[in-house]
């Protein structure tokens, strides 16, 4: 099927940041969109409002008359959402968002960012890097906004390049045996891995299957760029960067001043200076990984440090939310224990004088109980961690065997730490509101709502 034959679509699982980047692409390439999904906000409901399109509440509820075809998304039942199942009853065409989206960008150069932790990010910047050099590239990324873009989905049908964050995650996570990754139908130019870990316990075996994925991944793209630490798990040839002078694009020097963070890098034996207004050593490789990219496409280093200076993150990307009180609050993504740690050196570099305080919300059972230890040791480097339930998957049933309250004893018991499960948002924001005093910081992590209790402090 070619999807640009088709004017009137429905989009199972809208509020999704994939299916949201969806929409976009779709309504600039002036297709007619409506949707369904649950009725709780999302971290897209501002895009989600400005583009006015119509969302259902209801997975049961009979689909538009003149809809041509309609795209699913893993959540929600993926292909055995009641509505898919409908559409395909009534010989409407029924697509996964993974195949659609590809679709797209295999008719353009392609970029694909993927890897665990910073894909969204690099993503975004080498998004915006082509942007600010007056490129107008398609993407599709998947976070709720990028401030200055302000959208996280562009069809631009004369671009040159397409930007996509290319997920592992698979579109048909019921079908354990035949799952497929979402990544498979991208045909990219360049690929970028951030970071090569393992996650999607409830997907993926162990490390070795996720670098089985990965690595078929790798040989779809013409070039392929690698976190230099991971260069030995890949079988194709790459370029790399890192912190040692071993990777083509290397850190030199890295220091944290208030509000934005200098460093130095070294790429074909010229230095760079370059200054971010976003917190940590994870965000400056994340830099790198973009520059190196650009550079494949004969964009100059310094154009890209340049321009790079005036990027903002995305959100719920170590989103400053404000201050209240003396609190200052901070949320981000992460959700894998890698992210966590990355985050927290970024908040020690960032408010080093001030008592440091966590608040996580695992996000599946599957993947807490695999990387449990893992976990454990993530937290540390804070002065107090809080929990509140694990946020599961509709995918997955509840595990007795694994909770929050069991991995904050975990954390009391080996690193003297003081953790608390406070079970809920309505908790954590109550105890926000009478403890938290002038001085602290508090960041909220994690994939699920946990972001939504700074609507209630």
């Amino acid at each position: 099927m070619n999807l640009l034959n088709y004017d009137n679509f429905y989009l199972v699982g809208i509020k999704g940041v994939a299916m949201t980047s969806m929409a976009q692409l779709l309504i600039d390439a002036g297709k007619h969109i409506a949707g369904s999904d649950v009725e709780e906000n999302f971290v897209t409901q501002e895009i989600l409002e400005k583009l006015n399109v119509k969302i259902d509440t209801d997975f049961k509820i009979n689909l538009p008359k003149k809809t041509d075809c309609v795209i699913y998304t893993a959540a929600h039942q993926a292909n055995e959402n009641p509505q898919v199942r409908a559409a395909v009853a009534q010989n409407v065409p029924v697509i996964s968002q993974a195949e659609a989206v590809a679709q797209l960008f295999n008719q353009q150069r392609g970029i694909a960012v993927c890897g665990v932790g910073g894909k969204s990010t690099v993503s975004a910047m080498i998004t915006w890097i082509l942007q600010e050099q007056g490129l107008k590239p398609s993407f599709s990324i998947g976070v709720g906004n990028i401030p200055g873009l302000n959208k996280t989905g562009q069809w631009s049908p004369q671009a040159r390049y397409f930007v996509i964050e290319a997920d592992e995650y698979v579109i048909n996570p019921q079908q354990e045996t035949k799952a497929i990754p979402r990544f498979t139908f991208l045909k990219p130019y360049l690929t970028i891995c951030t970071n090569l870990k393992f996650d999607h316990p409830d997907v993926y075996r162990d490390f070795e299957h996720t670098q089985q994925v990965f690595n078929k991944f790798f040989a779809q793209a013409e070039k392929l760029i690698i976190n230099d630490q991971d260069k030995n798990l890949v079988k194709q040839p790459c370029l790399t960067f890192g912190e040692t002078p071993e990777a083509d694009l290397y850190l030199k020097s890295y220091r944290s001043l208030a509000g934005k963070t200098i460093s130095q890098f070294v790429y074909q034996d010229q230095t760079y200076n370059l200054i971010l207004q976003i917190p940590g050593k994870f965000n400056v490789l994340n830099a790198l990984a973009a520059i190196l990219a650009v550079a494949q496409i004969d964009i100059d280093p310094q154009q890209a440090v340049d321009t790079l200076s005036g990027f903002q993150s995305t959100k719920r990307r170590f989103e400053f939310i404000g201050e209240k009180n003396g609190v200052k609050y901070y949320d981000d993504y992460a959700h894998h224990p890698h992210e966590i740690k990355a985050v927290i050196a970024a908040l020690k570099d960032w408010c080093p004088d001030q008592k440091k305080i966590i608040a996580f919300q695992s996000h599946t059972y599957s993947r807490t109980k695999k990387l449990f230890n893992e976990f454990i040791d993530a937290f540390k480097d804070v002065d107090q961690v809080l929990m509140i339930d694990i946020f599961s998957s509709a995918r997955e049933k509840v595990d007795l065997s694994v909770s929050s309250t069991k991995l904050c004893e975990a954390i009391v018991s080996k690193h003297n730490l003081p953790a608390h499960n406070l079970e809920s948002i309505q908790n954590l924001a109550k105890y926000c509101r009478k403890q938290l005093k002038r001085g602290n910081v508090l960041i909220t992590v994690g994939a699920g709502d946990i972001y939504q209790v700074h609507e209630l402090i």
